[in-house]
C-alpha cells in the first residue's frame, strides 16, 4: 500500500513539473508598435526608450522604418534612386535609430521587427517618393490622387505597377542584411479604404481590362454591372496578392531567417462585389506568403475584440498564426489586461499594442505586475510553423449563407406613426426571437424580438424587448454620433440581396440616430424616423425608413431583400445578432432575407 501511495506521489510530482516546464517553455509574443514621431533624437534617449519597454516585459519592438517613403536609418539604396538617404531630423541628429534601437533590444532580449508603411507615402503632399515616381500614384476613379479625410490629404501608391514590387524587395534586403533584425513588419499592405477612395486606376491598367473585358472599369456601375465589377474587383486584388507572392518568395530566398509579418484589417478581404481594402488576407494565408498575421483587431470594448478575433480564427487558415493587435489608444488598464486576456483564450500566439506613445508609466508598471508578468520567449519562425489550436467556439462558415433565417413583411394599408407605441397592427406582424451572441457562446441572455410591416412609401421595423432603464448606458444624444456605442439596436438592409452592399441604420434607448452606407460610409445620410418607448422595464421602438431614400422604387409583391438585426446589451457586455455573424456586423453575404407580402 505504501509502495502503492509512493508510486502516486511520484506520478503526480513528475507530471507537475512536466506541466510546469510546459509552460515556462510556451512562447508568447508581447510586442509594441513604436510610431516614428517616439524615437527620440539622441542616442541615450533611444537606449533609454528600449530600456523602458523591457521594464514592461515586452518581449518585442516593432519600429516604424520606413514612414511617408523614407528610413529612419541611411539607406543607400534609396539615395542611389535619387531619393532622400534619410529622414532629415536624424540625418541632422547624426545618429542611426535603427542600429542603436537593435543593439539595445538586443542586450535585453527583444525581438526587433522592422516596420514599412507601404502604399501609404504622402501627408498632405506626393512626398519624396511619388515626386521621384509619380506614375506610381494611386489613381481614383475620377482621375483624382489621394483622398481628403478631415483636414488632412492622404497620398498612396498603386502596387499594380510593375517596378514597385521590385523597388521594396530591394529595400527589404538592404535593411535584412545590414541590420541584424529579427523580422521584417509590412502594414499598409492593401489599398484605401472604398468609401474615401476607389483606387487604382491608372490608364494602363484600365486599358489592359478593357481589352480582355470589353468595357472601360472606369464605366462600370456596381449595382447596375455587377458581373463586371465583380471581375475588377478580382483582377485588383490579384495584383495585391501577386505583388505579396513576389516579394515573399524573394525574402524567404535572400533572408530565410526572418520573421516575415504584415498587419491586415479584419475586414480588409473583398466580398463577392463589396472591394473593401482588396487585402485577400485568407488567401495569402492558404498560400503560406506570411510567417504570422497581426489583424488589427482594434476596440475599445473587450467584448467587440473577441468578437473581431473570432471572426478572424474562422477565416484564417489554422495553419497561419497570429497576433491579436490591441488598440491601446486611451485604453484603461483593466481592459488592455481583459484583451490579452481574450487573446489568448483565442489561441492568438501573442499580443501587438498599439502605440508606444499612447502606454503611461502607470500602465507600463500595471502591465509588468499584471498581463506581462512573466516575459516569455516570443516564438521564433520554427514554432510560426507550427498549425494552431482553434478555440471550441470556432464553426466552419462559407462567406455565404444558403440557409440564413428569413422573415416577411406584411403589407398594411395604414402608416405607422414611429413614435414606440405599438399599435394593435403590430399584433399580426411575423415577430421574431432567438438572436445569438457574434462571440460565438450561443443564444444573449435577454430575448430581443423584432417585426417588420411596409406599405407604398416606408419599411416599418419594431423591436420590443426587457430593459432596466437605470441599467442603460448612452452618451450620444445627438443625430449621426456613435449611437452604436450605447445600449442600441441596428438594422443592415441589402436591397436587391447583392450580398454585398448594405445601408446601416441605428437607433440608441434616448432615440439618437445614426446612419451610414458601405458605398458612401457615415456620409450617407438618410431622411428616416425612430421612435422608444418605455414602460414597466419594457422598451419598444418604431422605426419607419422612406423607400425613396435607398431604391428607386418601393419592392413589389414577393420581393426579397437581404437584412440584418443587431442588439447592443451594454451592462451585459452582449451584443447579439438575429441571423448570426461570426464576431462582426457588415457581412452581408451572412443576412437573412425579408420577403414582402403581396398587397
Amino acid at each position: 500500500m505504501k509502495r502503492f501511495v509512493l508510486s502516486l506521489i511520484v506520478s503526480f510530482c513528475l507530471g507537475w513539473l512536466c506541466f510546469c516546464s510546459a509552460v515556462c517553455a510556451a512562447t508568447f509574443f508581447q510586442g509594441i508598435w513604436i510610431d516614428v514621431r517616439s524615437i527620440p533624437l539622441t542616442e541615450d534617449g533611444i537606449r533609454d526608450m528600449v530600456r523602458r519597454v523591457h521594464s514592461a516585459n515586452f518581449n518585442a519592438i516593432l519600429v516604424e522604418s520606413f514612414y511617408l517613403g523614407e528610413t529612419i536609418y541611411p539607406s543607400p539604396f534609396l539615395s542611389s534612386q535619387g531619393l532622400p538617404s534619410q529622414m532629415s531630423t536624424f540625418e541632422e541628429a547624426g545618429i542611426d535609430p535603427l542600429k542603436i534601437i537593435v543593439e539595445e533590444a538586443h542586450r535585453l532580449s527583444l525581438q526587433v521587427h522592422v516596420w514599412f508603411d507601404m502604399f501609404y507615402v504622402g501627408l498632405n503632399e506626393p512626398g519624396a517618393l511619388l515626386s521621384r515616381y509619380p506614375q506610381w500614384s494611386a489613381i481614383n476613379r475620377d482621375g483624382s490622387t489621394g483622398y481628403q479625410q478631415g483636414n488632412n490629404h492622404f497620398f498612396w501608391i498603386c502596387p499594380e505597377h510593375p517596378e514597385v514590387k521590385e523597388f521594396y524587395s530591394q529595400l527589404f534586403q538592404e535593411v535584412g542584411k545590414n541590420y541584424p533584425i529579427d523580422g521584417i513588419h509590412l502594414d499598409y499592405l492593401r489599398f484605401p479604404d472604398p468609401t474615401l477612395a476607389d483606387a487604382c486606376y491608372a490608364p494602363e491598367h484600365c486599358q489592359k481590362f478593357e481589352e480582355e473585358y470589353g468595357v472601360d472599369p472606369r464605366e462600370i456601375s456596381p449595382l447596375n454591372q455587377p458581373a463586371f465589377y465583380r471581375e475588377w474587383n478580382k483582377t485588383r486584388a490579384q495584383f495585391l496578392t501577386d505583388f505579396v507572392t513576389y516579394i515573399s518568395e524573394e525574402l524567404r530566398h535572400s533572408l530565410p531567417h526572418l520573421i516575415f509579418s504584415c498587419a491586415v484589417k479584419p475586414q480588409g478581404f473583398p466580398e463577392e462585389l463589396n472591394p473593401r481594402s482588396l487585402q485577400d488576407w485568407p488567401r495569402w494565408a492558404e498560400l503560406g506568403l506570411f510567417d504570422v498575421f497581426i489583424p488589427m483587431t482594434y476596440s475599445s470594448r473587450p467584448p467587440e475584440f473577441k468578437g473581431l478575433l473570432l471572426w478572424i480564427n474562422t477565416f484564417l487558415s489554422s495553419s497561419a498564426p497570429f497576433y491579436s493587435g490591441i488598440w491601446g489608444v486611451n485604453l484603461s488598464d483593466h481592459s488592455i489586461a481583459q484583451e490579452i486576456a481574450i487573446a489568448r483564450e483565442a489561441k492568438s500566439q501573442g499580443v501587438s499594442i498599439f502605440a508606444y506613445p499612447y502606454l503611461t508609466d502607470q500602465t507600463l508598471s500595471f502591465l509588468a505586475a499584471g498581463p506581462f508578468h512573466e516575459k516569455p520567449s516570443p516564438p521564433t519562425i520554427e514554432e510560426l510553423s507550427v498549425p494552431r489550436e482553434l478555440p471550441p467556439e470556432v464553426k466552419p462558415v462559407s462567406y455565404y449563407q444558403e440557409n440564413a433565417r428569413r422573415v416577411t413583411a406584411l403589407y398594411t394599408g395604414t402608416p405607422v406613426v414611429p413614435d414606440g407605441v405599438l399599435e394593435e397592427i403590430w399584433e399580426s406582424a411575423h415577430w421574431q426571437a432567438d438572436f445569438t451572441l457574434i462571440t460565438g457562446e450561443g443564444e444573449a441572455s435577454q430575448e430581443t424580438r423584432v417585426a417588420l410591416l411596409y406599405d407604398s412609401q416606408n419599411l416599418y421595423v419594431a423591436f420590443f424587448f426587457e430593459k432596466n432603464p437605470d441599467e442603460v448606458v448612452f452618451s450620444v444624444t445627438q443625430r449621426d454620433g456613435p449611437a452604436f456605442y450605447d445600449d442600441s439596436v441596428e438594422i443592415f438592409l441589402d436591397p436587391g440581396k447583392s450580398k454585398s452592399f448594405y445601408y446601416q441604420l441605428v437607433t440608441n434607448l434616448v432615440g439618437a440616430q445614426y446612419d451610414g452606407s458601405s458605398l458612401q460610409g457615415a456620409a450617407w445620410n438618410g431622411n428616416w424616423k425612430a421612435g422608444v418607448m418605455e414602460e414597466n422595464h419594457l422598451y419598444s421602438l418604431e422605426i419607419a425608413i422612406p423607400f425613396s431614400e435607398i431604391t428607386k422604387e418601393p419592392p413589389s409583391g414577393g420581393e426579397e431583400w437581404g437584412i440584418n438585426f443587431y442588439r447592443n446589451n451594454l451592462k451585459q457586455e452582449e451584443f447579439s445578432a438575429w441571423s448570426p455573424t461570426p464576431g462582426v456586423y457588415a457581412v452581408p453575404s451572412l443576412f437573412g432575407t425579408v420577403e414582402f407580402s403581396v398587397p
